[in-house]
């Protein structure tokens, strides 16, 4: 594959109107929608901020958002727009892309209950390599997990085609390797943590420096980091990644004034505006997915911070529990201090006890011996002389 070079065409002077449209007024659109009383009844059921955005777009003032499968397909499906795919991939990887074959979804992908998936594309790439585009409107909990389950499905099924087709022939160099692109509209936290990184690229590597060749090849893209983040387009993916993030009429403005050949795409969205049967049925085949998609969300939201709570409260237990131990150790040592101080305390009692009762014997001995002295001089003897004998 050739190196391509990112050039942003000089800048022209296209409104909003050279990619959508002509505006009209919200009569306008609401007379248009009423042409089928089915859809204006579908229209009247949904929330009051989806209805603003649908006026809002078939009069012309906004864009569309794309990141729904519905409207995906329409604008981006590889097997009517494989140009538009080569040319987002190739943005991405930096380099030409160009697709040899779409495979089915079905049967190359693990069945996923309540999938927060809402575009999931698989191609087979002119070098061989293998590539799945995968667009999620809430970025999955545990999204490594999740994604080396998936690469590793996928490359024992390649691997048990190639074994049974090549028999004893099988060599691991047959293998191709497999990309994964993941693009978040709202990413989850282990990527959120680390914003203002909108693009996170697994990386392999080994401490011994050796150079080992792997299959598997992940990269996330955050669309919701990228919009807060970067305020210019100053590449083609700059621009795919604000074309797929932003309906915002100045984004479209800033975006087809940098790449005109967007304005094609933009068109292709406009046509929406004067079919609202079709749009308000998507809108409505993308609201469910997404109810359904923000319980399941809600779910594992909670169930993690369950088990965060479990583990804190688990964590406080232990150390309440450790702290009891060292309280009743603690006690048990002042109580054994105690009985000691006690036991000492009694002790200099009983000496102090008898130091007193040596010390009134000694006076009292004392006293006898003053006496005694006394009677010897009274009876003229010299009680030194007499004690001496």
């Amino acid at each position: 594959m050739n190196q391509i070079k990112n050039k942003s065409t000089q800048s022209t002077n296209f409104t909003l109107q050279d990619a959508l449209g002509k505006e009209t007024t919200v009569e306008q659109a609401i007379s248009l929608i009423k042409t089928d009383s089915i859809t204006y009844q579908k229209f009247l059921t949904f929330p009051e901020p989806v209805q603003h955005n649908i006026l809002g777009f078939i009069t012309g003032k906004h864009g569309l958002k794309i990141t729904y499968d519905s409207f995906f397909q329409s604008i981006l499906s590889p097997y009517q727009h494989p140009k538009r795919i080569e040319s987002l991939l190739s943005a991405i990887f930096e380099e030409e892309v160009h697709i040899k074959e779409i495979l089915p979804r079905e049967g190359n992908r693990m069945v996923e209950e309540g999938s927060l998936i809402i575009v999931d594309i698989l191609l087979q790439l002119s070098n061989g390599s293998y590539i799945n585009v995968e667009m999620q409107k809430y970025g999955y909990l545990f999204p490594g997990e999740r994604s080396d389950c998936y690469v590793a499905d996928f490359i024992m099924r390649q691997y048990n085609k190639l074994k049974a087709e090549k028999k004893d022939t099988f060599s691991y160099k047959d293998m191709k390797p497999f990309y994964i692109i993941i693009l978040m509209e709202k990413s989850s936290a282990a990527f959120l943590d680390v914003s203002p990184r909108y693009i996170h690229n697994e990386q392999t590597t080994y401490d011994s420096g050796a150079k080992v060749t792997t299959l598997s090849h992940i990269k996330y893209i955050s669309l919701d980091t990228f919009h807060e983040t970067v305020q210019n387009i100053t590449n083609k993916l700059d621009a795919w990644l604000t074309f797929l993030s932003s309906s915002k009429p100045e984004d479209i403005i800033t975006l087809i004034n940098s790449y005109p050949e967007f304005i094609e795409l933009y068109k292709d969205i406009s046509e929406f505006r004067t079919n609202p049967k079709e749009l308000i049925h998507m809108y409505s085949e993308a609201l469910a997915i997404a109810d359904r998609n923000t319980v399941r969300l809600m779910i594992d939201d909670m169930k993690e911070q369950y088990d965060d709570l479990k583990e804190q409260y688990d964590s406080m237990k232990e150390q309440v529990d450790n702290m009891k131990e060292q309280y009743n150790s603690m006690k048990a040592n002042a109580d054994n201090m105690r009985e000691q101080y006690n036991s000492m305390k009694a002790n200099a009692d009983n000496m102090k006890e008898q130091v007193s009762n040596l010390t009134a014997q000694v006076a009292e001995k004392s006293m006898e011996n003053a006496r005694l002295k006394q009677l010897l001089l009274d009876s003229g003897i010299d009680p030194e002389q007499f004690l001496s004998n």
